[in-house]
């Protein structure tokens, strides 16, 4: 039997004694005793004690005010009150100050020896759960991990308990957002709490990849394979080996090209272009994509197979409009970084800003944010605030807070009509090239694309 130290309390020597003895035979030989309880603060003080065993009438101090001083300064260690005086108002007394446990005296062997084992039991799982807790904290410092990423929102915080569940695993990992959530940090953050932490973590954006370039730049090349290949060229995936890729985008992926990925997750291995020789891998894949993938399986525009392969640990990060207070925080956020940027010192934002921040639905979410609030502080000039007129004049323009127009089209509000304005004067700026004016947006051409279908269904 485990020996855990008891202490007992009373102030009659000769039941210490035998309380002792009868603890020891059940196998508890590290007993302490004491028949003064003014003694008792201090001897905690200056040694570990499992279980206190506690009388009540004692003339040096009441056993009622010794429980509650005992907890007051250790409130972990379970108390079991023991008297010879059976009062339902005393034993309701003891339970309120946080005993474990009233037994009368003479106490009954069994229920004695079944209430120790209990409470020790007790103080075990609660210490394992201190020590597990301070493990976490210090080889998987998550809330720390988390810390630099700037939110208030419950729905930011379950982003962050599901990548600490999925982190250890080696399972892949899908993510659905809308572009500008800040997915990559979700990613990199996630590699950082895996065991791969140290290993590589390379980011792909497949949106930004030319599609005849789609293979050479994923699966790499052998020297010879082609004119200009005068190297043997590796490709994202071998330079993650050992380590985690984050596919973003992956929905733009070609549909020749998922039937090599699914292979790639199911053996763990790729072929270079021109080379008949598999590369081993060991890798963990994580993915993201704004389009809605199973619509996609549906139309048969990805392969099912592959996104149930892709999506076996499943996080949905929300748009900075279903975030609260986010934009408010964010908002003075990238204030500080405009401060830093363009040396000022501008200390806030009017009530019309931060109103107008508040309704607007921010279709760019974070990163589009962070353009409005940088390009207002560069503005901002002999003012502590930015205001209203920082912003572009179609942030500003009167708007009805009404849910139509008379067509039975929705009103948008002053920024969601601004959005629209500069959606369209980029567009008209790169003469209506999608390809050149997604760059410019922070969006991916796909995105532009149906951008660009939305505002002319709601304008015609």
């Amino acid at each position: 039997m485990e020996k855990n130290p008891i202490l007992i309390v009373d102030d009659e020597t000769s039941y210490l004694e035998l309380m002792k003895d009868f603890l020891n035979q059940e196998g508890y030989t590290n007993v302490i005793t004491e028949s003064n309880p003014l003694n008792v603060l201090p001897l905690l003080d200056r040694t570990d004690i499992d279980l206190i065993l506690l009388d009540i009438f004692m003339p040096e101090m009441n056993g009622l005010e010794l429980l509650e001083k005992i907890y007051a300064v250790y409130p972990n260690i379970p108390v079991v009150v023991i008297t010879a005086v059976h009062e339902v108002q005393i034993a309701l007394k003891a339970i309120k100050l946080g005993a474990y446990e009233f037994i009368t005296k003479p106490p009954d062997t069994d229920r004695l020896l079944l209430t120790i084992r209990r409470a020790l039991d007790t103080k075990l799982l609660e210490s394992e759960r201190d020590s597990l807790r301070r493990a976490l904290l210090e080889h998987k410092p998550s809330r720390r991990i988390f810390s630099d990423l700037i939110t208030d929102s419950p729905l930011m915080h379950k982003v962050f308990e599901l990548a600490e569940i999925f982190a250890p695993t080696n399972e892949t990992i899908f993510i659905a957002v809308e572009t500008g959530t800040g997915k990559d940090m979700i990613a990199r953050k996630i590699h950082d709490l895996s065991p791969r932490r140290g290993k590589p973590f390379v980011a792909v954006n497949l949106a930004s990849i030319s599609p005849s370039l789609f293979e050479s730049e994923l699966f790499g090349y052998k020297k010879g394979t082609f004119t200009g290949a005068i190297d043997d060229k590796i490709g994202y995936f071998e330079a993650a080996n050992g380590g985690t890729i984050f596919l973003d985008e992956v929905g733009e992926l070609p549909m020749v090209l998922q039937g090599k990925l699914l292979r790639t997750i199911q053996y763990n291995e790729i072929y270079r272009i021109g080379d008949a020789k598999a590369v081993q891998l060991d890798i963990r894949i994580i993915s993201a994509t704004n389009r809605d993938l199973l619509d996609a399986v549906n139309k048969k525009e990805f392969r099912a197979d592959l996104y149930y392969r892709l999506n076996r640990g499943y996080i949905y990060m929300p748009p900075l409009h279903r975030r609260g207070d986010d934009v408010v925080l964010l908002a003075e956020h990238f204030l500080e970084i405009g401060n830093r940027t363009y040396n000022k010192n501008i200390q806030g934002f009017s009530d019309n800003v931060l109103n107008a921040l508040k309704s607007y639905t921010f279709p760019g979410n974070v990163r589009e944010l962070e353009n409005i609030i940088l390009n207002a502080v560069a503005k901002t000039f002999g003012e502590s605030h930015v205001s209203s007129v920082d912003l572009p004049k179609e942030y500003i323009r009167p708007f009805d807070n009404g849910n139509g127009n008379g067509n039975g089209k929705p009103k948008l509000t002053a920024l969601n009509l601004a959005a629209e304005e500069h959606i369209l004067n980029i567009m008209k700026t790169v003469g209506n090239s999608v390809q050149r004016a997604a760059p410019i947006l922070g969006v991916s051409e796909r995105t532009l694309q149906r951008r660009l279908k939305a505002i002319r269904e709601r304008r015609n």
